[in-house]
């Protein structure tokens, strides 16, 4: 592989990625760490920190370069997006699937608790997502949509569809994104990490709620 990928804009990120797994590490995922060493501590030592992301992969021997290759590719280099801004586009992809319903809870005394599960800014954009075009309905079956949905289970569904739209990705690369926090929403996204039919709709999709929220890294699928 050539060195050009160094000079994208993405590149910095795929470079922390492969360097230093556990940088958004999700403290239930550590496990077997030796408890002489806090976690915490080890976490805020970047050398140290280095080191837990090294020993929680031990077992995943793929080359780095397979981890470069999929940021070569459009889709999958969702994966290398800072991981809070991979759960607020989910968040957001969670409003705009479950938008009808939300908007309906914001005159009631529900709508706090939609708010502390899937985030005040995406509960506001539902506002908003209820004029963009709707999902397929191939799409909704796949992320898992049901009739009625909870603001917990619309987070999944966005963390399903971000999964959805990244596709197949390097089993190296899988083990880095399961070990992020929340580890259950990371999870959901590892497990949708797949070729589907409905995957560059997901994908277009991210594209867009990157698009009208989140501009300084939109240019990455230009």
């Amino acid at each position: 592989m050539s060195d050009e990928w160094l000079d994208a804009p993405w590149a910095t990120a795929v470079i922390c990625c492969v360097a230093d797994p556990a940088a958004d590490l999700d403290s239930t995922m550590a496990h077997g760490w030796p408890e002489w060493m806090p976690l915490d501590m080890a976490q805020a030592d970047p050398f140290t920190r280095v080191r837990l992301g090294r020993w929680l992969l031990r077992e995943k021997t793929d080359e780095p370069s397979t981890i470069i290759s999929a940021g070569v590719a459009r889709r999958s280099r969702l994966a290398f997006l800072p991981p809070q801004d991979a759960v607020r586009l989910m968040r957001l992809a969670g409003a705009w699937v479950g938008a009808s319903g939300l908007t309906k809870l914001l005159r009631t005394s529900d709508i706090a608790a939609a708010g502390a599960a899937l985030g005040e800014e995406a509960v506001a954009f539902a506002r908003q997502a209820v004029l963009l075009p709707r999902p397929t309905a191939a799409l909704m079956s796949e992320i898992g949509v049901s009739a009625s949905p909870s603001a917990a289970a619309l987070l999944h569904c966005g963390a399903a569809m971000f999964g959805l739209a990244i596709g197949a990705i390097p089993q190296m690369l899988r083990a880095r994104l399961g070990l992020r926090r929340p580890a259950p929403i990371w999870k959901t996204v590892v497990e949708a990490c797949r070729d589907d039919t409905t995957g560059e709709e997901a994908f277009c999709a991210m594209r867009r709620l990157g698009r009208k929220t989140m501009v300084t890294w939109s240019h990455w699928f230009n």
